[in-house]
């Protein structure tokens, strides 16, 4: 803010060309530091101890001639003086409307400018910048700010009324004061917030809040940047989740108990110019490859129905591939399903045990040992939906579990008693930056995923439709499997690769929904290799998944806002996909693994039970691949797409194409810079090696029926043809 030497202030009003706020009447100049400028505009952090910012003065002179033409020497003679920061955040909604994507979130650097009494400043506005100028008193610029039909920006609205205005009483005194060390942080004027929810309850208020509370602590302190980073953290998540978003928009939030953000599906357009997607999925629910249920139903009791409804609403999808099972283990798994739905419930909901996590963790260890089997026992309040409805009536779940067969019973009961003690081990650890390291993330998926694989096993082997080879040792070696030369060769290395996989392609999906929850998985080995800051959320702005950059379009709507994407992309980078991309190599490392258990079953309804989800989440994964999109919600594959791999996924055949098919995408789409190239392209050609033999067999009977086909559609005209001309 640039006064002369009667004390007038230099406003200029922001040419109608700027692409954010556009028209308005504001301070002298606004600049942003670069990197890279002579002199310098760099900064150290602020310190109790730190001089004047030489940095931020020097860009502010350079703004200076660029905006109004005022030369660096005509300031020699000014006096400057730093007076503190603020932090602020405002949406252009005069300019763009109630749901303007554009808008400005930032720390101001305050800088007063005073010329010498008599001194006339020669003025050269760059009309590309400046509209108009003027010079102003404190009366004068109260009046103005008062008349109705100007334009002022936020940011100098919350200042004029915050701090000008005393400084400006006594400019001698002001010049003296120290500068604030503190961050002021001010929220935006009601006519800036976005509507639709964005903005509305606890979003319009988070930095005036949060300056309120800083207040009770020294400003260097630990207690002070915890709770600042605490809250940026909490507003961030907010700002991801249906929390602070319209009806309508949350009404697009992935589906399910704990469903907070948006999921990205592909559109009916994209999936009915794929016709033979439409034909197999058409096969799979009315057509001869129906999944048919193998669980009878008519003479089952209450309970049991209950169980049954219930697994249809909890899975969905999956509830087929469970019922098909052989009519002798189908139950067993049924309830083996619905009792780890149940415990993951409990995991999951963070509301309901908030402040009680002791409580959380005595669930989680009881649930196994006392809940299962209690037909007394229920719980109420936890999970949403029909993950609510099944905690409810668990005792109906455990009248199911009391009838099935002793060696059934004993592994469900050992596996859910693993499972709960390895939960509520992990509800005391803050998880809200991920796990510490690649070894934790291992044993996360082990506890919830590869003790599944475990009991699944068990169970098969158990009730004599697998053999005992499946529960051995495959070539990952894991921490958490006992050995196989001290087990007899049942170190169930294998089982554990199998859920692993699954539940690392899970947590590589769900990165936004688990951030949001504030109970995130990727490894801060990975992510800190890639991340500009310490935060796991730095992933999700669009400036560190490619957004307005060539290649990314999914990033940034490019098409209809071809300037924005312009100006975003002149501060992108690829942090996040790159970090996402380097997950997805550890996790195909794993198929070499996962293609050996399949290979071992022998029972058709099994081999599908095991070889669907699989297939699926290499399908996943290939969607994953370099998505920005999963920076913004959670990615689906086409329903189509999913109903060819059901259907091919009743043989090894059948599976090995799909692999094949995948690992080739993943291999072509991998860009050549990178950095985990070289890792996701021998993970690639291993699968590749290890399918190739049996994906092109596939090929070929798949182009032989054609060819049959084909050979008698035309046989059909003919006869048809001769017909007539007889």
């Amino acid at each position: 803010m640039l006064f002369d030497g009667d004390g007038r202030l230099l406003l200029q009003q922001r040419a109608q060309c700027k692409v954010t706020f556009p028209k308005v009447w504001t301070n002298t100049c606004c600049s942003h530091p670069l990197h890279g400028q002579t002199p310098n505009e760099i900064d150290p952090p602020r310190t109790s101890t730190s001089a004047e910012p030489d940095g931020i003065k020097h860009a502010a002179v350079r703004k200076l001639k660029h905006e109004l033409g005022i030369e660096p020497a005509d300031l020699k003679s000014a006096s400057s003086k730093y007076m503190g920061r603020v932090h602020y955040w405002a949406a252009d909604t005069l300019t763009h409307g109630p749901n303007a994507p554009w808008g400005e979130h930032e720390i101001d650097y305050l800088l007063l400018y005073q010329l010498p009494k008599g001194y006339t400043l020669p003025l050269r506005p760059n009309p590309e910048e400046v509209m108009e100028s003027a010079w102003v008193s404190a009366e004068e610029l109260k009046a103005r700010m008062a008349q109705e039909g100007l334009l002022w920006s936020p940011w100098f609205r919350v200042i004029a009324s915050e701090l000008l205005y005393d400084w400006w009483a006594d400019l001698d005194a002001a010049f003296k004061r120290p500068a604030e060390l503190s961050i002021r942080r001010f929220d935006a004027p009601a006519v800036h917030c976005k509507a639709g929810g964005a903005h509305s309850g606890a979003a319009a208020t988070e930095l005036s809040d949060l300056y309120k509370l800083e207040q009770s602590h020294e400003w260097e302190s630990a207690a002070r940047r915890k709770l600042t980073l605490d809250a940026e953290r909490e507003a961030r998540r907010r700002d991801l989740t249906s929390a602070s978003r319209s009806a309508s928009s949350a009404a697009a939030n992935k589906q399910g108990g704990y469903g907070k953000v948006p999921t990205h599906e592909h559109s009916k357009k994209a999936q009915l110019a794929r016709p033979l997607e439409v034909a197999a999925g058409l096969r799979l629910k009315f057509g001869s490859m129906a999944l048919l249920s193998n669980l009878d139903l008519s003479t089952a009791d209450e309970a049991l129905r209950f169980c049954d409804l219930k697994l249809g609403e909890v899975s969905r999808s999956f509830a087929a591939v469970i019922r098909q099972l052989p009519k002798a283990l189908v139950l067993d798994i049924l309830v083996f399903y619905l009792v780890l739905r149940a415990l993951d419930t409990i995991e999951d909901d963070m509301d309901a045990f908030k402040g009680r996590e002791v409580d959380k963790c005595a669930h989680l260890r009881a649930f196994g040992d006392k809940y299962l089997g209690d037909e007394a026992w229920s719980m109420d309040g936890v999970g949403q939906g029909a993950e609510r409805e099944l905690l409810q009536n668990f005792c109906a779940v455990s009248r199911v579990f009391n009838g099935l067969p002793g060696s059934s019973k004993e592994v469900i009961r050992d596996i859910t008693t693993k499972m709960g003690a390895g939960m509520a081990d992990n509800v005391s650890i803050d998880m809200g930056q991920g796990t510490a390291d690649l070894a934790a993330y291992a044993w996360y998926c082990h506890a919830v995923a590869g003790l599944v694989g475990e009991g699944l096993t068990q169970i098969f082997v158990g009730r004599g439709f697998e053999t005992a080879a499946l529960c051995g040792q495959g070539e990952q070696v894991w921490p958490f499997c006992k050995p196989a030369e001290e087990n007899g060769g049942r170190s169930l290395g294998l089982a554990n690769s199998m859920g692993l996989f699954l539940q690392k392609t899970n947590i590589i999906r769900d990165y936004l929904e688990d951030y949001a929850d504030g109970r995130a998985f990727w490894p801060q080995q990975v992510w800190r290799q890639f991340a500009r800051s310490s935060e796991l959320g730095e992933l999700a702005r669009p400036t560190a998944h490619g957004a307005g950059s060539d290649g990314y379009p999914t990033a940034f709507d490019a098409q209809n806002d071809p300037d924005g994407a312009a100006v975003v992309g002149k501060g992108v980078n690829k942090q996040a996909l790159s970090c996402l991309n380097f997950l997805i190599a550890d996790a195909l490392e794993l198929v070499p693994d996962v293609l050996t258990y399949l290979e071992l079953l022998r029972t058709p309804e099994v081999f599908r039970f095991s070889a669907i989800p699989q297939v699926m989440a290499i399908g996943t994964l290939a969607e994953c691949f370099d998505n920005p999109r999963v920076f913004t919600g959670v990615v689906k594959i086409r329903k189509g797409l999913a109903a060819q791999m059901i259907l091919d996924a009743s043989g090894l055949g059948g599976v090995h194409a799909w692999f094949h098919h995948f690992a080739l995408q993943l291999l072509k789409c991998c860009p050549k810079d990178d950095p985990s190239h070289d890792k996701i392209s021998a993970a690639t050609q291993r699968i590749i090696g290890i399918t190739q033999d049996k994906a092109k067999a596939r090929q070929r009977k798949k182009a032989c029926t054609w060819l049959m086909w084909g050979a008698a559609a035309v046989g059909s005209v003919g006869v048809l043809v001769a017909y007539r001309r007889s």
